[in-house]
């Protein structure tokens, strides 16, 4: 079987153990002998946060910060993990196809060459060619992994040895916080490999300053995966099967529109089947032990008025808006956007303070500002940034209201670095 480049490609990370080749990953990761008998390190946990502003119906803000534990395996793990993974795929894929819903599931798959660009654009598309419709967006509020569905891609009764172990490790996973690690190694966590380090410690160490320190902690359910391996997201689809199933063979028999993507899921259909179709998914959700968060069910009726749709509130999806005529990013994401340009541009010009103070101590001239990975980052001059995100949502969804929406990006850039460099180096 001829396996994908990219799949043991040399991961450069900070772990317990060193990075691996291309080969040796793949010697380890193919022989299922080595790996039903593997030992699994601890992962490495880090807590990723987002900040959501919010207007209430006063018209005030709310500041939300949502935590996402996000876990990261050690290099010979995140090998056999990938393969794995990679196996599970293509059976994963090859169900989809028998049972004919290969459109409906749209986060996750191989080889598809599209995003959620492409994604929002079907889906908004299909609004606009329907008229009056109704569209109904859940959110899922956790995933959880089900060996009962691992057995039913590979169509055996019992997992063999190999599949078992990788199963076993990814429910009964161990971590270790990674702040606490790099803290007991002194390690940077700005820069980890500052010092030429290839790995956290030596085996000894982490038997002595790790685990008899009590750093280690276990997932002490039988159920759950760590979110950010590299088998979370084939996982995640495949524990969703029966569900995303039994969901869109309802909608598609209604004339509708199903989509999920990871925990998102949109439903598209006529008045008439929106209740029936909402007590469906509340009920077939239960089935699968998950839940589906009231608040964020967000039920938006298209009506068509003349030429064009008209909705009470705009429907968000995957980052967008859509209000029956205008497609727009996301609010959230331009701000985001903006906050993290003027923390950037801080960062730079206390940085030439800093190396300005040093060059007079030496008797050398000062230099200019430095704005090459400011310009790239965070203007049109960069070819994978926010910028070029929205330029390409808006190109591919024909919005001229996106482009509107970052119009002023150049010359906020530049007010912003005049801004902070009077301030700061007065």
């Amino acid at each position: 079987m001829k396996l994908p480049k990219t799949l043991f490609a040399r991961r450069r990370y900070l772990h317990f153990d060193e990075p691996l080749s291309p080969a040796a990953s793949e010697s380890l990761a193919t022989s299922p002998v080595r790996v039903a008998s593997w030992s699994f390190m601890p992962m490495l946990r880090w807590i990723s946060q987002t900040r959501k502003v919010k207007r209430k119906a006063d018209g005030t803000l709310e500041e939300k910060t949502k935590d996402r534990p996000i876990s990261y395996a050690a290099h010979k793990d995140a090998a056999i993990y990938s393969y794995y993974g990679h196996l599970l795929s293509g059976r994963y894929e090859s169900e989809l196809a028998a049972i004919g819903i290969s459109d409906s599931i749209t986060a996750f798959r191989p080889d598809t060459g599209r995003c959620n660009i492409d994604f929002a654009h079907e889906a908004l598309e299909w609004i606009r060619n329907q008229g009056e419709c109704v569209a109904i967006a859940f959110d899922i509020k956790s995933f959880f992994d089900k060996k009962a569905q691992w057995r039913r891609l590979l169509k055996v009764e019992r997992l063999p040895d190999d599949h078992f172990a990788v199963f076993s490790s990814l429910t009964r996973f161990a971590f270790a916080d990674r702040t606490a690690v790099f803290k007991e190694f002194g390690i940077s966590p700005h820069n980890p490999r500052a010092t030429g380090r290839s790995r956290i410690c030596s085996p000894n160490d982490f038997r002595e300053r790790v685990r008899a320190k009590g750093l280690i902690q276990k997932n002490g359910n039988r159920y759950g995966i760590p979110q950010g391996s590299p088998m979370s997201a084939i996982l995640s689809n495949i524990y969703m099967l029966d569900f995303d199933a039994a969901v869109s063979e309802r909608v598609q028999a209604a004339d509708g529109l199903y989509r999920r993507y990871c925990d998102d899921m949109l439903i598209v259909l006529s008045l008439e089947h929106a209740q029936d179709i909402e007590d469906l998914v509340m009920a077939q959700i239960k089935t699968v032990k998950l839940e589906i968060q009231p608040e964020k069910t967000k039920r938006q009726h298209f009506r068509s008025n003349g030429d064009r749709l008209t909705v009470d509130e705009p429907l968000q999806y995957l980052g967008f808006l859509f209000d029956g005529a205008r497609i727009l990013v996301r609010n959230g994401s331009v701000s985001r956007y903006y906050r993290k340009m003027r923390a950037a541009v801080s960062l730079v010009v206390q940085t030439k303070r800093k190396h300005d103070r040093i060059r007079a101590h030496q008797g050398k001239p000062l230099q200019q500002l430095k704005r090459r990975k400011l310009n790239i980052r965070y203007s049109y001059v960069g070819r994978h940034n926010f910028l070029s995100y929205a330029q390409r949502a808006a190109k591919k969804m024909s919005a001229p209201a996106i482009r509107k929406q970052v119009k002023r990006h150049w010359k906020k850039l530049n007010a912003e670095v005049d801004k902070v460099a009077t301030k700061l180096l007065l």
